[in-house]
């Protein structure tokens, strides 16, 4: 459960962009969405740095990236660091990262996105709340191995009749007879026993297997802390379709996520600049393709998005000439300085019309 959460939102996480924005408009031509979506460096690509950053941050606590700058401070490379490689030093009132014992880091030049933290240096543990969840977890499929390794076999007891054994003795004769008679090519076979011994067999309660084996309280418990829907580990909670249970994690599990990862990235990235990051959505509003043409169309239609905006949006390629960057505009549509004009023309044409005029005098 705990490698289907992090496998989950690590890839969910990763296969998604994230764009460069600068005063809400997207910049696509800047090298940190290169570097963050395409080439961190040339070791690995994007969505395998994005992947790994993740998965350590929520198992470890912490993601740790070093940043490589040039002569003039940009970003041109980032490197994940493993976290037990990493120490957060302060000396003479300087904060620095100790890499391996021995090589520091600036503090500018390494990101460190906690999932979850208190004091803003220290991240908290997801699995340490899991503890008793796990342990569960771990003596039930125990339980579960042993019952079918033995033949599904609860054990019994095998007396000797007239005869004191010692310790010793008694474990080897256990030992052996198990050996014997236990295991899955053995269960049904016919066991066979002299007047001196005779077996009792342990009956198992039916229940407790049941109980066992359709126990979902930890895999629920997991969900929990991760924060991730029921629905996604299999367990129905609801009557939900696909649109609305995507829609459903996007909100509730994957937003918190981002909005932790761009901050992070953002403070050390763009320390002095008006530019955010944002991750690119779209991938699950296409989930209901019907809706999401529809959508698109709609926005196409409002002047909201260019042509070539919209055909991008529906996997088309863009059209030749300047018409295909330009917005939409409906004729029936007037600008909102010009409606108090527009309404005034309108009624003086109207008292300058013939009609107008022929029944004010038949009038008179």
């Amino acid at each position: 459960d705990i490698f289907t959460a992090v496998m989950m939102i690590s890839s969910d996480l990763a296969k998604m962009d994230i764009l460069v924005k600068n005063n809400n408009v997207h910049d696509p031509t800047h090298p940190i969405e290169m570097l963050l979506n395409k080439k961190p460096n040339n070791i690995y690509d994007g969505y395998t740095f994005k992947f790994i950053v993740f998965a350590n941050a929520l198992l470890t606590k912490h993601g740790y990236v070093e940043i490589v700058r040039d002569k003039k401070g940009q970003p041109v490379e980032l490197y994940h660091l493993k976290t037990s490689q990493v120490e957060l030093k302060q000396k003479n009132n300087r904060l620095y990262y100790l890499h391996k014992g021995e090589r520091e880091i600036n503090y500018a030049d390494v990101i460190d996105y906690k999932p979850y933290s208190l004091d803003g240096v220290d991240g908290l543990s997801m699995l340490s709340s899991l503890t008793p969840d796990l342990e569960m977890q771990k003596h039930s499929k125990s339980f579960f191995a042993n019952f079918f390794k033995h033949g599904t076999q609860a054990g019994g007891l095998l007396k000797i009749k007239g005869v004191n054994l010692s310790k010793e003795a008694r474990e080897k004769l256990r030992d052996e007879f198990q050996k014997a008679n236990s295991g899955a090519d053995n269960a049904g076979k016919v066991l066979v026993l002299d007047d001196s011994m005779d077996f009792d067999k342990f009956e198992i309660d039916t229940e407790i297997l049941k109980l066992i084996n359709t126990s979902q309280h930890s895999t629920a418990q997991v969900a929990k802390v991760f924060g991730i829907p029921l629905h996604k580990f299999g367990i129905e909670t609801s009557n939900m379709s696909l649109k609305d249970s995507m829609a459903d994690y996007l909100q509730s599990t994957l937003s918190t996520y981002m909005k932790g990862i761009t901050s992070v990235f953002e403070f050390k990235l763009f320390p002095r600049s008006g530019r955010t990051l944002q991750f690119d959505t779209e991938t699950y509003r296409k989930v209901d393709w019907s809706a999401y043409t529809e959508t698109v169309s709609k926005q196409y239609n409002d002047g909201v998005i260019t042509l070539n905006e919209y055909r991008r949006k529906i996997g088309e390629p863009p059209v030749k000439g300047d018409y295909g960057d330009k917005h939409r505009v409906s004729l029936n549509l007037v600008n909102a300085d010009l409606v108090d004009a527009y309404q005034q023309a309108t009624a003086d044409n109207r008292r300058r019309t013939p009609a107008f005029s022929g029944a004010s005098s038949e009038g008179g």
